[in-house]
């Protein structure tokens, strides 16, 4: 029995988040079978959330949940167990691989528990991060499915849910609009100052705002922004820069470049959502750009009010936000139709060529010959992030795979925020487990490393229905091919539009079928396929891609030309 007195100091230390301390008086005065499993899911709590905890530290949550869950896995203190088991062992598998048997523990008791707990927000929310790391789309889109149809679910995690419908074939383009429309009507309203006390008219300049989370070289986005900002022209444009950075050192060593291309560069990130938006509204900007969307959901309501006269999504996350204080979406004429337009809440702003352009990369840039010139096999790689590796692209490169005798897939993704172990299974449903190379990204640090890769790749593979953007420009700009799959939105049909502003389009595919007959054509006509290689190597810098000059200039007159009409 614990005495009145214990369990008293206990609460008062946990109340008090004195978690190392709570944890010596547990284990002094109370013994593991006279731990209640309220008790024992306390002391996990307790080790997952010290300042500075250890590989044991987690080893030891994890022991602590998993005894609360064999106690009792039923009650209320089940719930809290397999949600904290779930959610911690999702934590600790991405820094260490010993982890694993966890995981698979977590999903064990997961099943176990569903007919139970399987309405509960915060234990769909843990489930979901145990199958995120699993990459398991299936499951995941079961859960997404019921923490939308939730209105209880918090406003960050239903965001997120919906972007997630980008990752599968789920939902048409229509249904996505609907359900962001109808998730902005929970969005939190702000105070916002009216825009005539703002007295805009005594700019000198036009006051152009950019928001982000990414304003770093380590982030991709810096690479479509930088020379934007660069070749704005400064007699009519005054530009802010909004940060929301986090603190890590390289994101701040990565900041110094996108700063020096800004009048402005301010750091909103200890600041509330409605403290930054009145720091937006006194620097008096005319057009303000959300370069987060759904990426940065707890940032979401800056927007959900009017804090300038013209606010604009661009760059993030390619598709609708739902918000009707965004007046346009920054698109072009491949990714979204004329007769499309009323499939998004947005007024398009569709650029003449393309909706962004890359500045390229500050590295000697020589051409490389084609791996399969002197290997004996053909190299098809992707290193976009693996969760747009959807089971649709898993089958269809299989397919490709199994048709290209000697051939071999090189896969490497920006993030660890899954098991990797995974998507080899995937594959080996297919019998192609043993084509599949998969690169540890810590061996490859920094953005040369990163791209050297494609010296070992003959043929780029897009993914889908989620595009590459990055990937595909960088790839390109190394000078390999890509080949792309046109698709039904903005967001699957930027790796057409990319291809098509190349010139290169024998690379895009209307459907999958085509897109496996073109990887093919390839692997089986090598001339053809070097020539090609050496043609994208020697002209993709002077197309539209990569004439960032031009694009700045069509960028500064299409927002002249959207603040004339407001």
């Amino acid at each position: 029995m614990i005495s009145v007195e214990i369990k008293k100091k206990i609460e008062k230390l946990f109340s008090s988040k004195k978690y190392e301390e709570l944890i010596g008086v547990a284990d002094q005065f109370i013994k593991e079978d006279d731990r209640p499993p309220g008790l024992a899911c306390m002391i996990g709590t307790c080790y997952f959330l010290k300042k500075k905890k250890t590989k044991n530290d987690l080893f030891l949550a994890l022991k602590y949940f998993e005894e609360a869950y064999l106690k009792d896995n039923k009650s209320i203190h089940g719930l809290s167990a397999v949600s904290n088991f779930m959610n911690v062992s999702a934590v600790a598998a991405k820094t260490s691989d010993e982890f694993l048997p966890d995981i698979l523990k977590a999903e064990k008791y997961y099943f176990e528990t569903e007919k139970h707990f399987g309405n509960n927000i915060n234990f769909l929310i843990a489930a979901q991060r145990l199958f995120w790391f699993q990459l398991n789309n299936k499951i995941l889109k079961n859960i997404s499915e019921k923490l939308i149809a939730n209105p209880q679910t918090p406003l960050i995690e239903k965001s997120g849910n919906i972007f997630f419908q980008n990752y599968i074939y789920n939902w048409s383009q229509k249904e996505y609009t609907k359900h962001a429309i109808i998730n902005s009507k929970n969005i939190p309203k702000y105070k916002s100052k009216n825009l005539k006390e703002l007295k805009l008219y005594e700019n000198e300049k036009i006051h152009l705002g950019f928001v982000s989370s990414d304003f770093t070289d380590q982030h991709s986005i810096f690479y479509f922004l930088k020379d934007t900002l660069k070749y704005l022209d400064r007699k009519i444009f005054k530009i802010f820069l909004f940060s929301f950075n986090r603190k890590q050192n390289n994101y701040w060593l990565g900041q110094k470049e996108i700063k020096s291309v800004a009048d402005e560069f301010i750091d909103l990130e200890n600041y509330d959502n409605q403290e930054c938006i009145n720091i937006i509204q006194g620097n008096k900007i005319n057009i303000l750009l959300d370069i987060m969307g759904f990426s940065f959901t707890k940032r979401i309501p800056i927007f959900n009010v009017r804090v300038a006269p013209v606010q604009i999504s661009w760059l993030a996350t390619c598709n609708t936000t739902g918000i009707d204080n965004i007046d346009y979406l920054i698109a072009d004429q491949n990714l979204i139709s004329e007769n499309e337009e009323n499939q998004y809440p947005e007024k398009i702003l569709k650029l003449p060529n393309i909706w962004n352009a890359h500045c390229g990369y500050d590295l000697n840039r020589k051409f490389n010959s084609a791996p399969c010139e002197t290997k004996d096999y053909f190299t098809f790689g992707s290193l976009n992030n693996f969760h747009k590796i959807s089971d649709e692209t898993v089958e269809v490169w299989s397919k490709i795979l199994t048709k290209c005798e000697k051939s071999t897939l090189i896969l490497k993704s920006a993030s660890f925020e899954c098991n990797i172990d995974k998507i080899k299974e995937k594959f080996k449903k297919f019998g192609v487990e043993k084509k599949i190379k998969i690169l540890n990204k810590k061996k490859y640090p920094y953005k040369k490393d990163h791209l050297e890769v494609y010296k070992d790749i003959d043929l780029a593979l897009d993914t889908f229905p989620y595009n590459g953007v990055a990937t595909t420009f960088e790839a390109l700009w190394k000078g390999v091919p890509v080949n792309v799959l046109k698709g039904h939105n903005f967001n699957s049909r930027c790796g057409y539009s990319i291809l098509k502003n190349s010139t290169f389009e024998n690379l895009i595919s209307k459907n999958i079928d085509e897109y496996v007959e073109k990887a093919v054509y390839f692997y089986n006509n090598r001339k053809e396929f070097l020539a090609l290689r050496e043609k994208i190597f020697k002209n993709v810098l002077s197309t539209p891609l990569y004439d960032t000059k031009n694009f700045s200039k069509n960028f500064g007159q299409s927002l002249l030309n959207i603040l004339n009409k407001n």
